[in-house]
Protein backbone atom coordinates (compact mmCIF):
# COMPACT_ATOMS: atom_id res chain seq x y z
CA UNK A 1 0.00 0.00 0.00
CA UNK A 2 1.00 3.24 -0.92
CA UNK A 3 -0.22 6.60 0.01
CA UNK A 4 0.50 10.05 -0.98
CA UNK A 5 -0.24 12.60 2.53
CA UNK A 6 -0.85 15.82 0.83
CA UNK A 7 0.98 18.94 2.88
CA UNK A 8 1.01 23.04 2.22
CA UNK A 9 2.29 25.28 4.24
CA UNK A 10 -0.12 25.54 8.12
CA UNK A 11 -0.86 21.57 7.89
CA UNK A 12 -1.49 20.07 11.34
CA UNK A 13 1.73 18.91 12.86
CA UNK A 14 1.10 16.11 14.77
CA UNK A 15 -2.31 15.17 12.49
CA UNK A 16 0.59 14.65 9.50
CA UNK A 17 3.36 13.37 11.35
CA UNK A 18 1.87 11.42 14.29
CA UNK A 19 -0.67 9.51 11.44
CA UNK A 20 2.09 8.73 8.80
CA UNK A 21 4.75 7.46 11.62
CA UNK A 22 1.80 5.04 12.62
CA UNK A 23 0.93 3.89 8.97
CA UNK A 24 4.97 3.32 8.20
CA UNK A 25 4.90 1.59 11.32
CA UNK A 26 2.36 -0.89 9.95
CA UNK A 27 4.27 -0.89 6.42
CA UNK A 28 2.34 1.30 4.68
CA UNK A 29 4.88 3.45 2.14
CA UNK A 30 3.61 7.07 2.05
CA UNK A 31 5.05 10.04 0.44
CA UNK A 32 5.08 13.69 1.54
CA UNK A 33 3.54 15.68 -1.55
CA UNK A 34 4.04 19.20 -1.73
CA UNK A 35 0.55 21.36 -2.82
CA UNK A 36 2.54 24.80 -3.27
CA UNK A 37 5.41 23.34 -5.47
CA UNK A 38 7.78 23.71 -3.21
CA UNK A 39 10.72 21.78 -1.10
CA UNK A 40 9.13 22.01 1.68
CA UNK A 41 6.48 22.11 4.16
CA UNK A 42 6.16 24.46 7.23
CA UNK A 43 3.33 22.69 9.63
CA UNK A 44 1.14 25.38 12.34
CA UNK A 45 3.86 25.06 15.28
CA UNK A 46 6.59 25.48 12.95
CA UNK A 47 8.06 22.00 12.21
CA UNK A 48 9.67 22.13 8.33
CA UNK A 49 8.87 19.04 6.38
CA UNK A 50 11.03 18.12 3.46
CA UNK A 51 8.49 17.02 0.58
CA UNK A 52 9.41 13.94 -1.41
CA UNK A 53 7.55 15.44 -4.17
CA UNK A 54 5.59 18.54 -5.79
CA UNK A 55 2.22 18.37 -6.84
CA UNK A 56 2.55 18.67 -10.17
CA UNK A 57 4.37 15.58 -10.58
CA UNK A 58 2.15 13.61 -8.72
CA UNK A 59 0.34 10.46 -10.61
CA UNK A 60 -2.47 8.89 -9.45
CA UNK A 61 -1.47 5.55 -10.59
CA UNK A 62 1.36 5.27 -8.23
CA UNK A 63 -0.74 5.92 -4.89
CA UNK A 64 -3.83 3.53 -3.49
CA UNK A 65 -5.30 6.47 -1.80
CA UNK A 66 -4.56 10.44 -0.65
CA UNK A 67 -4.25 11.32 2.77
CA UNK A 68 -5.21 15.43 4.02
CA UNK A 69 -4.40 16.46 7.39
CA UNK A 70 -6.03 19.50 8.99
CA UNK A 71 -5.05 23.05 10.07
CA UNK A 72 -4.92 26.17 7.86
CA UNK A 73 -3.70 24.69 5.12
CA UNK A 74 -7.31 23.21 4.58
CA UNK A 75 -8.44 26.93 3.21
CA UNK A 76 -5.48 26.59 0.73
CA UNK A 77 -6.35 23.12 -0.64
CA UNK A 78 -9.85 23.52 -0.60
CA UNK A 79 -9.58 26.58 -2.79
CA UNK A 80 -6.81 24.98 -5.00
CA UNK A 81 -7.90 23.54 -8.39
CA UNK A 82 -4.93 21.77 -8.64
CA UNK A 83 -5.80 20.44 -5.48
CA UNK A 84 -9.09 19.53 -6.40
CA UNK A 85 -8.93 18.27 -9.74
CA UNK A 86 -6.15 15.89 -8.00
CA UNK A 87 -8.89 14.61 -5.72
CA UNK A 88 -11.67 13.92 -8.00
CA UNK A 89 -8.94 12.03 -9.55
CA UNK A 90 -8.35 9.80 -6.82
CA UNK A 91 -12.06 9.89 -6.17
CA UNK A 92 -12.59 8.48 -9.74
CA UNK A 93 -10.09 6.36 -9.63
CA UNK A 94 -11.78 4.68 -6.59
CA UNK A 95 -8.48 4.81 -4.62
CA UNK A 96 -9.05 5.53 -0.86
CA UNK A 97 -9.75 9.56 0.47
CA UNK A 98 -8.47 9.80 3.77
CA UNK A 99 -8.59 13.30 5.94
CA UNK A 100 -8.62 14.64 9.41
CA UNK A 101 -9.76 17.40 11.36
CA UNK A 102 -10.35 20.31 8.67
CA UNK A 103 -9.13 18.20 5.93
CA UNK A 104 -12.30 16.53 5.23
CA UNK A 105 -13.43 20.05 3.92
CA UNK A 106 -11.72 19.42 0.54
CA UNK A 107 -13.95 16.22 0.07
CA UNK A 108 -16.86 18.45 1.28
CA UNK A 109 -16.54 20.89 -1.09
CA UNK A 110 -16.31 18.34 -4.08
CA UNK A 111 -19.37 16.70 -2.67
CA UNK A 112 -17.78 13.30 -1.85
CA UNK A 113 -19.02 13.70 1.40
CA UNK A 114 -22.77 13.89 0.21
CA UNK A 115 -24.90 10.98 1.91
CA UNK A 116 -21.48 9.70 3.68
CA UNK A 117 -21.13 9.57 7.03
CA UNK A 118 -17.43 11.13 8.64
CA UNK A 119 -16.13 13.02 11.26
CA UNK A 120 -14.57 16.67 11.38
CA UNK A 121 -13.34 19.12 13.44
CA UNK A 122 -16.34 20.59 14.66
CA UNK A 123 -17.83 23.79 12.78
CA UNK A 124 -16.31 22.14 9.90
CA UNK A 125 -20.12 21.34 8.84
CA UNK A 126 -20.65 24.27 6.80
CA UNK A 127 -18.23 22.53 3.90
CA UNK A 128 -20.29 18.94 4.48
CA UNK A 129 -23.92 20.62 4.48
CA UNK A 130 -25.56 16.69 2.80
CA UNK A 131 -22.84 14.44 5.01
CA UNK A 132 -23.96 12.59 7.91
CA UNK A 133 -21.05 13.90 10.99
CA UNK A 134 -20.58 11.70 14.27
CA UNK A 135 -19.07 12.71 16.66
CA UNK A 136 -16.68 9.64 16.85
CA UNK A 137 -12.51 9.52 16.86
CA UNK A 138 -12.75 8.09 13.52
CA UNK A 139 -15.27 7.52 10.38
CA UNK A 140 -15.30 5.07 7.43
CA UNK A 141 -17.67 4.75 4.81
CA UNK A 142 -16.30 3.26 1.84
CA UNK A 143 -13.23 4.07 0.60
CA UNK A 144 -13.16 7.36 2.54
CA UNK A 145 -11.80 7.41 5.94
CA UNK A 146 -11.90 10.57 8.30
CA UNK A 147 -10.39 11.89 11.77
CA UNK A 148 -12.14 13.98 14.29
CA UNK A 149 -8.88 15.83 15.41
CA UNK A 150 -5.16 15.81 16.79
CA UNK A 151 -6.45 14.40 19.91
CA UNK A 152 -7.32 10.93 17.89
CA UNK A 153 -4.49 10.51 15.56
CA UNK A 154 -3.92 7.29 17.18
CA UNK A 155 -7.50 5.96 16.58
CA UNK A 156 -7.78 7.36 13.14
CA UNK A 157 -4.44 5.81 12.07
CA UNK A 158 -5.52 2.45 13.90
CA UNK A 159 -8.37 2.69 11.44
CA UNK A 160 -6.50 3.28 8.51
CA UNK A 161 -4.35 -0.19 9.12
CA UNK A 162 -7.39 -2.16 9.89
CA UNK A 163 -9.68 -0.51 6.82
CA UNK A 164 -6.63 -1.07 4.39
CA UNK A 165 -4.80 -3.82 6.15
CA UNK A 166 -7.26 -5.79 8.23
CA UNK A 167 -7.60 -6.26 11.62
CA UNK A 168 -4.84 -8.74 12.16
CA UNK A 169 -2.24 -5.86 11.61
CA UNK A 170 -3.87 -3.09 13.67
CA UNK A 171 -4.13 -5.28 16.74
CA UNK A 172 -0.04 -6.18 16.13
CA UNK A 173 0.65 -2.15 15.90
CA UNK A 174 -1.78 -1.68 18.88
CA UNK A 175 0.22 -4.25 21.11
CA UNK A 176 3.74 -2.41 19.24
CA UNK A 177 3.15 0.85 19.98
CA UNK A 178 2.08 -0.09 23.13
CA UNK A 179 -1.89 1.61 21.99
CA UNK A 180 -3.76 1.76 25.74
CA UNK A 181 -2.01 -0.91 27.46
CA UNK A 182 -2.61 0.51 30.96
CA UNK A 183 -5.84 1.14 30.49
Amino acid sequence: MRIACLLADGFEDIEALGTVAILRRSGIEVDFVNAMNKNTAIGSYTTEVVTALPIRKLSVKDYDGLFIPGGRQAMYLRESETVLNIVKEFSASDKWLIAICAGPTVFGVLGLLDGKRYTSFPTTESFMPKGIRLAKPAVTDGKIITGVGAGAVYEFALEIIEKLLGEAKKQEIKRRILYREFE
